[in-house]
C-alpha cells in the first residue's frame, strides 16, 4: 500500500504491548500495515486506558494535511504482534498530490476513521450501552473478520478483553459483561477469553440501528467486506 509509493517508509514490527510512542511526535506519520494500535493515555497507576482501537490501513500520528489537535496527544501501544509503517508527513504529502491513486485511498481512510469519530461523538452520551457496543464491534469488522473455526460466523481477529472493550465504549465493564451475555443469549456472538465471534451481522447491524450501516452493502452476505475499502487494500 502507501510503502510502494514511498522508498522512505520504514516498517516497524512490534510485540504485543509494545510501545510505537509515548507523546505526539511531529513530522511522524504511521499507517498500520497488519495487527492493531491503541491509542490512548497513561494513568497515574501506570494503566493504559484505550481511546480508539485502530486496524489494517488506518493512519495516526501527526496527519497529512490536518492541523495538530489534543487528539494527537497521548500513547500508541501495539496489540498482538503489530507492523507498522512509519513515513515523514511531508514526503507522504507530496507523494499524495502527485498520485492520483494514493490520494482516492487516503480520503477514503480519512472518511472512514473520521465516521467512527463521528458515531462515536453522537453516542457517547446519548445512544443506550448496548447500541454503543454493537456499533464498536461491528466497526471492527472492518478491519478483517475471517470464518470463525469455533461456531458458524466471523471471528475478530483481536483478541479484546471486556475491560478493554469497556474502555472503548466509556462504560463500567460490570455494565458491559452482562449485555455481551445477553448477545451471546440471543445467538448474536459466542466468545471466551481468546475470541469474539460475530454469529450474525445483520442481528449485529439491527442492534446498532445506524442508517449509515443499513445503507451500505448487504452485511449478511458479504461479511467479510464491511466496510469495502479495508478489504481491498494489499
Amino acid at each position: 500500500m502507501v510503502a510502494a509509493h514511498l522508498k522512505t517508509a520504514r516498517r516497524n514490527v512490534f510485540n504485543d504491548k509494545a510501545l510505537i510512542y509515548g507523546s505526539f511526535e511531529p513530522e511522524k506519520v504511521y499507517v498500520v500495515e497488519q495487527g492493531y494500535v491503541r491509542l490512548g493515555a497513561t494513568q497515574t497507576d501506570g494503566r493504559l486506558t484505550t481511546r480508539a482501537l485502530l486496524g489494517k490501513a488506518s493512519i495516526f500520528g501527526d496527519l497529512p494535511f490536518c492541523p495538530a489537535t489534543s487528539e494527537q496527544n497521548g500513547v500508541a501501544v501495539a496489540s498482538g504482534e503489530t507492523y507498522v509503517l512509519e513515513l515523514k508527513r511531508h514526503a507522504l504529502e507530496a507523494a499524495v498530490q502527485q498520485d492520483e491513486a494514493l490520494r482516492q485511498l487516503l480520503l477514503e481512510i480519512y472518511g472512514l476513521q473520521f465516521r467512527f469519530l463521528d458515531r462515536r461523538l453522537q453516542w457517547q452520551f446519548v445512544m443506550p450501552l448496548e447500541r454503543r457496543i454493537a456499533t464498536v464491534l461491528l466497526d471492527l469488522m472492518c478491519f478483517g473478520g475471517k470464518p470463525c473455526p469455533h461456531h458458524p460466523g466471523y471471528v475478530l481477529d483481536i483478541r479484546l478483553t471486556h475491560q478493554e472493550l469497556s474502555e472503548l465504549v466509556l462504560a463500567a465493564r460490570s455494565n458491559v459483561t452482562p449485555i455481551l451475555n445477553t448477545f451471546r443469549a440471543q445467538n448474536v456472538i459466542s466468545y471466551s477469553r481468546a475470541y469474539i465471534c460475530v454469529r450474525t451481522l445483520d442481528a449485529l447491524a439491527k442492534i446498532v440501528g445506524d442508517v449509515a450501516i443499513r445503507n451500505s452493502a448487504s452485511l449478511g452476505s458479504r461479511p467479510a467486506h464491511y466496510p469495502p475499502i479495508y478489504t481491498r487494500i494489499p
